[in-house]
């Protein structure tokens, strides 16, 4: 699987979205595998090491999994509410603030080099990598221009991204999946007709 699929969208919450995607006419889920979304949780930097240990237990694993498809689903309805009516719908907004009242939080004081930080983790592996991802929606939704979170304009692709780009053109999820695919079709498309 080609990693690219798993942080193409440039933050947490819209890579979770990318964890569904189409693949040669089958819809393919990342989730389903417990390998494959424990390597999309590393390739997110949304494990700590004692998370990784402690995600070793297949039972706590498959419970993240679970909290993973509601988050999902919730990250999904982000996205709709954005694209249909330019922001949360009061409904998403309560769902969002209900997920947030769960996820429970340690902070700490880092003073490396001499400087005072603070830091909010999650007290549990599941804590941790909730706490990052809806860090991750806050943090878009307060830092990004809402235009600028997008779905690629390849009519077979289903990815978003956020758009980061200077001229904010952006157009493909990615020049190499998307892109490329669409001018070389363009190209025999116009080569054909003369």
């Amino acid at each position: 699987m080609d990693k690219i699929l798993y942080v193409i969208g440039g933050t947490a919450w819209i890579n979770l979205v990318n964890t569904t995607y189409n693949s040669n006419k089958q819809k393919i889920d990342i989730l389903a595998n417990t390998s494959n979304t424990f390597q999309w949780l590393e390739e997110n930097n949304l494990l700590r090491e004692s998370d990784a240990l402690a995600l070793e237990n297949e039972e706590l694993l498959d419970s993240l999994i679970v909290e993973l498809h509601s988050l999902r689903h919730l990250s999904e309805t982000i996205l709709s509410d954005l694209e249909q009516k330019g922001k949360l719908s009061l409904n998403t907004t309560d769902q969002f603030k209900r997920l947030v009242k769960k996820v429970e939080v340690n902070l700490t004081i880092d003073t490396k080099n001499e400087k005072f930080k603070l830091v909010s983790e999650g007290i549990t592996a599941r804590d941790h990598v909730l706490y990052n991802i809806v860090d991750s929606i806050i943090h878009t939704l307060d830092s990004i221009s809402i235009n600028r979170i997008r779905k690629c304009e390849h009519q077979e692709c289903s990815l978003y991204f956020v758009d980061t780009s200077k001229s904010g053109k952006r157009r493909w999820c990615s020049m190499e999946l998307c892109g490329n695919r669409k001018k070389a079709a363009e190209f025999y498309a116009r080569k054909k007709k003369k």
